[in-house]
């Protein structure tokens, strides 16, 4: 690896991407704040990295992290959306998909300005293009890709699924808090919980959830009225 290779400006690179989402509707900081989840995702690969007793391209790694979700900067939002609210259909369940392919050429095109190496370029391409292949999608991952899906779901539980779910019902008024609180109850994350590859990361999984759990019933208990 070159120096910047080994050094890379991860300040530079989230405000790269930071900008990219504020120029959108729905992931810069409208319903789905994509700016805190990633340095979520960031944060919580660290803390896999460092529970990790092996040799691993931790500069890849995080630089991944930030960039692994640009591409949803490029959904066609008509397809994804009707108003904030995401639509439950084929079409927009495979415009989604596509984010992780649309997040490559992105990717590549900003590291090579900051003058990363081929090699570097395409580790990150790898890790960023394969994010989200989980279960039987792939046959074999490299430490550094189940660090990053391990990461990616971790991210979203715990305080941080609580964060975001009332910060969509903030900018979405078709969910009222009540119906964040009740969606919040429903979400165990048992089902993400499956798809984690490494045994430190499902100690830091099951930690989150059961941070979850915990606020998910006491915060049940403000809505429990016969009222209802």
């Amino acid at each position: 690896m070159n120096k910047i290779d080994q050094n890379p400006d991860y300040k530079q690179i989230y405000k790269f991407v930071s900008d990219k989402y504020s120029k959108t509707n729905h992931f810069g900081h409208g319903p789905f704040d994509e700016t805190f989840y990633t340095l979520r995702v960031y944060e919580t690969a660290k803390e896999i990295i460092s529970l990790l007793k092996e040799n691993i391209r931790v500069q890849q790694v995080l630089v991944a992290c930030i960039l692994h979700d640009i591409g949803k900067t490029k959904l066609i939002a008509s397809k994804m959306f009707r108003g904030n609210n995401i639509m439950n259909s084929d079409e927009a369940y495979w415009e989604f998909k596509r984010h992780a392919s649309l997040s490559v050429p992105i990717a590549r095109r900003f590291l090579k300005q900051l003058r990363h190496s081929e090699e570097f370029i395409d580790e990150v391409s790898y890790l960023v293009e394969n994010h989200n292949k989980r279960g039987d999608k792939m046959k074999e991952r490299t430490l550094e890709l189940k660090i990053i899906q391990d990461a990616d779901l971790t991210a979203d539980i715990g305080i941080e699924g609580f964060v975001r779910t009332f910060a969509y019902s903030g900018k979405n008024r078709a969910q009222s808090m009540i119906g964040s609180i009740r969606y919040i109850q429903k979400e165990d994350g048992t089902l993400d919980g499956n798809k984690i590859n490494l045994d430190v990361s499902k100690k830091l999984y099951r930690r989150e959830q059961d941070i979850q759990e915990k606020l998910a019933k006491e915060i049940y208990t403000k809505i429990d009225s016969d009222l209802f």
